[in-house]
Formats: C-alpha cells, structure tokens, sequence
C-alpha cells in the first residue's frame, strides 16, 4: 500500500517537473523565433523561469463573483477535471480497466461535453 502512494507521489512531482520545463522549453522558443527576449536571455539559461511562474500562480488574487451566480462559476471547474481525467480514461492501453470497444464515439462525445462547463464558468 504504502509503495503504491510512493510511487504514486514520485509519478506525479516527476510530471509537474516535465511541464514545468516543457513550457521553459516553449518559451525559449517561441522568444527565438519571434526575436524578443524572454527565458532564453537570463542568467543561468532560464532555470528559475518555472519556479517564478509558479510563485506568481500561487500569489495571484482569486476573483469572486459578486453579482452572478457562485454555484455554477465553482462547480464548472470541478466538472471541467472530471472531464479531462474520464478521457484520459479512454486511452487504449493494452491492460485497460475498461473494456471499451465504441472508444472513439465515447471520447468524441465527452470531449464536446466540456463546452459546457466553460458556458457555466462564464
């Protein structure tokens, strides 16, 4: 139990890592090609960039709805997460827990779903 959690927790900071410099990657490269600077001109080749971008992520103020409705501008993105991890769901694996043979019309179907959790954010 305790190596699953383990293992668990590895997996997940090891993803957050790789898209932390996934996105350095990005913007070093889209600061190239549209010849402006941006990560690729700092000191120590732009490493600090993700940890920067995580302190302004976490420091920003949360904006709450005075005048509209509080209950669907909090639900959408709970229902929006739930979306994203059912089609991660419906990637074909060879030991999948879901023996789905209809995966396509099935993805197809909750991806469009997801427009209206942005309709119930707005």
């Amino acid at each position: 139990m305790y190596r699953a959690l383990i293992r668990t927790i590895i997996l997940s900071v090891a993803v957050l890592i790789t898209i932390a410099f996934f996105t350095l990657v990005e913007r070093k490269f889209l600061a190239y090609t549209h010849l402006r600077k941006g990560p690729n001109k700092p000191r120590l080749i732009g490493l600090p960039q993700p940890v920067a971008d995580a302190i302004k992520l976490f420091s920003k103020e949360q904006i709450k709805p005075n005048i509209a409705n509080q209950l669907p501008f909090y639900i959408a993105p709970i229902i929006a997460l739930f979306l994203a991890l059912n089609l991660a769901n419906l990637i074909p694996r060879p030991y999948s827990i879901l023996g789905l043979e209809f995966s396509a019309p099935l993805f197809s179907a909750i991806a469009r779903l997801n427009v209206y959790a942005t309709l119930a954010a707005g």
